[in-house]
């Protein structure tokens, strides 16, 4: 199974983030469905159901406090080619960067292989596989640099499976630990 660690968001964060995807509806822009919207913390890729119960365990070895999370600002991926659009985690960064740390290392004492990167807190509202019309991209990213998108508190983290459909990956929760 495809898997991933992340955080849901609200249903107001979500309608707000649907609100502000409308710039975005441009050809070879792919929107983020508002079933679909979290906040990744740790992507696993492919793991078998013993590495899925490996993750769970490693879940369940975290220890962190509750934490607020503001969404606002518009930036996007890779300056020269636009590849990801999304909205940054001002409030709580840090606090997502240091989680995502202790999920690392919970999942390396398990033995459980997953990509290690850079991690930037943020909120994937779009991405782009190619733009037909970059200057209408590049405006509606101008206008949306301040987006607000609102705040929450950060109560769990969540394991969940991603099947990937022609018309979108499907999310299914698979274990949730509260922080």
């Amino acid at each position: 199974m495809r898997a991933f660690i992340a955080l849901d968001v609200p249903e107001q964060v979500r309608q707000r983030a649907e609100i502000l995807e409308r710039d975005f509806a441009i050809d070879g822009v792919t929107l983020v469905k508002k079933e679909a919207m979290h906040i990744t913390l740790q992507f696993l890729g492919d793991i078998d159901a013993g590495q899925g119960e490996m993750v769970v365990e490693a879940m369940k070895g975290i220890r962190f406090r509750q934490f607020g999370v503001s969404l606002s600002g518009l930036s996007y991926f890779t300056p020269r080619m636009i590849r990801v659009i999304f909205v940054e985690a001002k409030k709580g960064g840090k606090e997502l960067a240091d989680l995502y740390g202790v999920l690392g290392k919970e999942l390396k004492a398990k033995g459980i292989r997953f990509e290690e990167e850079k991690y930037t807190p943020h909120f994937t509202i779009a991405r782009v596989k190619w733009a037909k019309d970059m200057r209408k991209l590049r405006e509606a990213i101008e206008k949306n640099r301040g987006a607000e998108l609102g705040a929450f508190d950060a109560k769990s983290v969540v394991l969940k499976e991603s099947t990937l459909t022609p018309q979108g990956p499907v999310y299914r929760t698979l274990y949730e630990h509260k922080l």
